[in-house]
């Protein structure tokens, strides 16, 4: 295995402004800034059952790749 840069990538549209392309130029956006900065692999973290989301980035070309695995360790503090 060779190392390789990564970055992870979240992009959050408010609802009203979902469907006008926002989402897209925000990922493209980041794509270029990556690009720039020799990263190799881009990756977004979908946690929970949300098929709005995975359909966004399957249609910009992301697809499953490796296993992550995560343990919770219960509820962060109130400080």
């Amino acid at each position: 295995m060779a190392p390789c840069r990564a970055a992870e990538i979240h992009t959050v549209v408010l609802d009203e402004h979902r469907g006008e392309g926002v989402g897209s130029a925000l990922l493209m956006a980041a794509e270029q800034a990556a690009a720039e900065r020799g990263v190799w692999i881009i990756y977004a973290g979908i946690f929970a059952p949300n098929k709005g989301a995975v359909r966004f980035y399957s249609s910009a070309g992301f697809g499953p790749r490796g296993t992550l695995l995560s343990k919770g360790q219960g509820a962060p503090s109130a400080d």
